[in-house]
């Protein structure tokens, strides 16, 4: 019994880094924003390293680092975190299209509109007009306007 409330004790304790995370991050406090998004990914809490990727990315309150922001966003993706799939995703399209339409299609299949969206706009490039369109489609569906407008001329164009 001991060990189960200590298990459900830990859980909210992490909850409460991202949490934290959040309300400091609300509030400008990119320092403490940072301490507690890095301990709720420590935990596996893989918003919380998509956070902490994009403090890394932008350079709030430390000098940009990009390395270190893939290596976030990487790890939240592996998590799960959609918004790190797309964060990776679109680091690696200036170096490597292929990781980055993978990791897309990974924040896609967790229902990130904009990650849908930019994958289909890497299947445009490759002429893949078909698979384009749906994946245009589902970010539409999602939400995203970019994918529905995406969605819009390439059925005008004909090219279906």
């Amino acid at each position: 019994m001991k060990k189960i409330l200590l298990l459900i004790a830990a859980v909210f304790a992490l909850g409460g880094d991202f949490e934290d995370g959040q309300a400091a991050y609300d509030r400008s406090d990119f320092v403490v924003a940072r301490e507690k998004f890095a301990a709720a990914c420590d935990a596996n809490n893989g918003l919380a390293c998509a956070k902490l990727g994009a403090l890394y990315q932008l350079g709030k309150d430390i000098v940009p680092d990009g390395k270190k922001a893939l290596e976030l966003y990487e790890k939240g993706c592996e998590l799960d975190a959609k918004e790190a799939c797309s964060g990776a995703g679109g680091i690696y399209m200036a170096t490597d299209k292929e990781k980055a339409h993978a990791l897309l299609n990974k924040g896609c299949e967790l229902g990130d509109g904009f990650s849908c969206a930019t994958a289909g706009s890497y299947l445009l490039e490759k002429k893949k007009f078909k698979e384009a369109y749906a994946l245009f489609e589902k970010a539409c569906k999602i939400g995203d306007e970019l994918g529905c407008q995406f969605a819009s001329d390439l059925k005008r164009s004909n090219k279906l």
